[in-house]
């Protein structure tokens, strides 16, 4: 089993009280990693991520933030490098919304609110982490399949997860006279709580079909991909999407 140390450095999770951003988090802290994890509106899935993680004590701390208002992003940061006495190193936009309807009956409304927290708040965020990360830091950035094949179900989700790998780009670009890395993880069909049993059953099924390897992805997957990307074993990789999908989609 490959193992990461971290060295205590500080990382920012958004989107961490639940699903794929809760696996990650965990998986950091794990990893002898300090976490600043964020999350919108879901009370109860926030409160279930403390109680789980209240065993790494100051390590971690879960705060309510819209990512989307570029105010509340400097306050963040404001925030992590008082609390942990060290400025952030490590990065994973994560948070996103996805909300599934006919195209022709997509609002201006969703598509807009999709595009603010989806794309806009990586943009907030990662303009942010340029300016204060001095050298050596890591970016990875939580793009979709569908962002990589098209979504006939949530257009707007699939646009702004195209657009994630096209940021991941410039910004390895970007970052690189800082020696700050940016990589994307692009998931297929994941085990989350954002899915009915019943949902969940139908596209066991579908996969057994549809996916090479014959089955759904699981959260620790996805976090093993971000957390090598993370990490000093990847020291030579940035710029990439790493696709995390049973073989789906090869791109």
């Amino acid at each position: 089993m490959i193992t990461f140390d971290f060295d205590a450095r500080l990382a920012l999770v958004t989107g961490a009280s639940r699903g794929i951003g809760k696996q990650i988090a965990g998986e950091l802290l794990d990893a002898n990693c300090k976490v600043l994890g964020t999350y919108s509106t879901d009370e109860k899935s926030a409160s279930d991520c403390r109680n789980q993680f209240a065993s790494f004590g100051s390590d971690f701390e879960l705060l309510k933030k819209d990512v989307s208002i570029g105010s509340d992003i400097i306050e963040l940061f404001d925030y992590a490098e008082g609390r942990f006495s060290r400025e952030i190193s490590l990065l994973v936009n994560n948070a996103g919304i996805l909300k599934q309807r006919p195209f022709i009956e997509l609002s201006v409304e969703q598509w807009r609110n999709t595009f603010e927290v989806n794309l806009m708040g990586p943009f907030f965020i990662c303009q942010e982490f340029l300016k204060r990360c001095h050298s050596g830091g890591s970016i990875v950035n939580i793009s979709s399949i569908g962002g990589q094949t098209g979504g006939d179900k949530a257009p707007d989700y699939a646009a702004t997860k195209s657009a994630i790998i096209s940021l991941t780009r410039s910004l390895a670009r970007l970052g690189s006279g800082q020696n700050i890395r940016a990589n994307a993880v692009a998931p297929g069909w994941i085990k989350t709580e954002i899915f009915s049993e019943q949902q969940l059953n139908q596209l066991e099924r579908q996969a057994r079909q549809m996916i090479p390897l014959g089955r759904m992805g699981t959260p620790d997957e996805v976090a093993k991909a971000v957390l090598f990307l993370l990490s000093d074993a990847a020291s030579y990789i940035t710029g990439h999407c790493i696709n995390v999908n049973g073989g789906m989609y090869f791109g």
